[in-house]
């Protein structure tokens, strides 16, 4: 029989502002890395309940919000795992354990187990995370300037293990670090695309303004002598060009000194 892995007690925050890890093998389970290096296989969160469970007609799922304070989850079951959910209402405190998952970008956990707890057991849970957290970023800083100086190489783990850090630390880090630059170049990615496709709409609207400019134009050569006015103008472009841009020519055409308004309202061309 396969041995779980431990449940890591984290605040919510952690896990939403984590990244997850979905594995590559079939057996091998996913898992989220914090932003402080921290690899968690399976939660403990306490929380309220500020959803009111929800489940499926057929009862193959079911799901509720919890808050801890430092941010609102999904808790989500699915098949035999609906009865847990049955066990809560809104306003409950309750202890969570279970697997961390992710939806369309958002984090979820996969409940496992649930048990309502006092008040005295929020605060223990609260008082126990951060003495966790404050361990672990000790050890992680150390292991950060190792990495950053000597990167995964067997002298980076020498030192590690002379220094009280894992080598696992050092691996988790290492995988960060690698999410951080895909993340970054996916962004970079986007921006581009982004830019390019600004570029595309900025070259259109600039052509488009030209035709107006000209439409503009050649309806004043035709009443060559006669003040036009913009009614007219509008009228006669309207099937052509928006009346924004039919506005936004006129003035440019005014402001480059091809055309006058002789009275408001009314152009002429400068021959």
């Amino acid at each position: 029989m396969k041995k779980r892995l431990p449940a890591t007690r984290v605040y919510i925050k952690d896990i939403l502002d984590g990244f997850f890890v979905k594995s590559e093998g079939d057996f091998e389970p996913n898992y989220l890395i914090t932003k402080d290096a921290k690899k968690v296989y399976r939660a403990k969160v306490v929380g309220t309940v500020v959803r009111e469970p929800a489940i499926a007609e057929d009862e193959t799922y079911g799901k509720f919000q919890i808050d801890d304070g430092t941010g609102v989850i999904w808790v989500l079951g699915f098949r035999d795992d609906t009865k847990f959910i049955k066990l809560v209402n809104k306003g409950d405190l309750v202890q969570i354990i279970g697997k961390i998952a992710e939806w369309r970008g958002d984090k979820q956990i996969l409940i496992e187990g649930v048990s309502k707890v006092s008040p005295n057991m929020w605060i223990l849970h609260r008082y126990e995370t951060l003495k966790d957290k404050i361990e672990h970023v000790k050890k992680a800083k150390i292991a950060f300037e190792i990495y950053n100086t000597y990167g995964i190489t067997a002298k980076a783990k020498v030192i590690a293990k002379n220094k009280g850090v894992t080598e696992d630390l050092l691996e988790t880090i290492d995988e960060l670090y690698a999410i951080l630059m895909e993340q970054k170049a996916e962004e970079t990615l986007e921006a581009e695309m982004f830019e390019e496709e600004l570029e595309v709409k900025e070259k259109e609207v600039d052509e488009k303004l030209e035709e107006a400019k000209k439409a503009v134009l050649e309806i004043l050569r035709a009443k060559t002598g006669t003040p036009v006015s913009r009614k007219y103008i509008e009228r006669k472009l309207q099937d052509k060009f928006d009346i924004d841009t039919i506005d936004d020519a006129i003035r440019e055409l005014l402001s480059e000194g091809e055309i006058y308004e002789p009275e408001i309202g009314y152009y002429k061309i400068i021959e």
